[in-house]
Order: structure tokens, then C-alpha cells, then sequence
């Protein structure tokens, strides 16, 4: 009989210490896919240099995204999604310009904790124009806002 009433209470101990841990409510995490979505916008033609004077195109997009987002519910929140397609670009104004068509890949990732923010995204774009020019460029950007508030930031674009 002692030994059930150890087992018993020791049963009840380990609930007990486990009690807080069960408390806290589960992540949730939702996902989201989205396939043969469009969109259509003005931009100029990515490159690395930031020409101020650089063409509009308008630029449709189709592509498959998946996004992540996990909430923990105590101010902690992790997202990522991929976005990848494919684009045609033509020129806004100057029809001598060439058109675009190609593929291209988006990828973000994002956290946030109640004290720190950061973020790190990378786009990849490949594109061949109609006068049999090509382009390929790769950025990443990065973002991070210390507990103090101060905010580091920095780009990498290559071609």
C-alpha cells in the first residue's frame, strides 16, 4: 500500500511541475499557398545600379508562394515565404526599349521576440530581353532593430 501511494504521489508531482509548461497555449502556425497568382505593377527592370533615370516597365508577375507564420503568443512571432515565377517586363514609354520575359525567386524570413525585430530577404531575377540581351541579379537585404530601438541595415546586390 505505501508504494501505490509513492507512485500515486509521485504521478501527481510530475503533473504538478508540468502544469505551468501546459499552461502556456501551443504555437500556431498557419500556412498559406497561393498558385498561379498574378500581379502587375510599374517598376523599373532590377539591376544593381540605382539609376535615377532608369525606364518604367510594367511588370506582371505569375508565381506559386507558400508563406509560414508561427505565433507563439507571447510576442514571439517567426515568419517565411518563397515566391517563385515568372515575369514579363515592357517598356512604359519607349517601345524601342526591349521587353523582358524570365523567372525569378523571393525568399523572406522575419522574427520577432517583444524585444528584438530582424528580417532577411533575397530576391533572385533572370531575364532575357527581345533584343537578345539577358540580365541576372541577386540581392539580399537585412534588418535588425536592437532592444534599444536602434536599427542596423544593410543590402547586397550583385549581377
Amino acid at each position: 500500500m505505501p508504494r501505490r501511494l509513492l507512485i500515486s504521489l509521485l504521478a501527481l508531482g510530475v503533473l504538478l511541475v508540468g502544469a505551468p509548461a501546459s499552461a502556456q497555449p501551443p504555437p500556431v502556425t498557419t500556412t498559406t499557398h497561393e498558385h498561379h497568382a498574378t500581379d502587375t505593377f510599374i517598376d523599373v527592370v532590377p539591376s544593381c545600379t540605382e539609376d535615377p533615370n532608369a525606364p518604367a516597365y510594367e511588370i506582371t508577375l505569375t508565381y506559386n508562394e507558400v508563406e509560414h507564420i508561427t505565433d507563439f503568443g507571447d510576442g514571439r512571432v517567426h515568419e517565411t515565404f518563397t515566391q517563385t515565377g515568372t515575369f514579363v517586363a515592357v517598356p512604359v514609354d519607349d517601345p524601342s526599349l526591349p521587353s523582358y520575359t524570365g523567372k525569378f525567386t523571393i525568399w523572406g524570413g522575419f522574427n520577432a521576440n517583444g524585444k528584438t525585430v530582424n528580417g532577411t530577404f533575397t530576391i533572385t531575377v533572370h531575364g532575357t530581353g527581345s533584343d537578345g540581351s539577358a540580365f541576372k541579379v541577386h540581392e539580399t537585404d537585412h534588418f535588425n532593430t536592437t532592444p534599444t530601438g536602434a536599427e542596423f541595415f544593410f543590402a547586397h546586390c550583385h549581377d
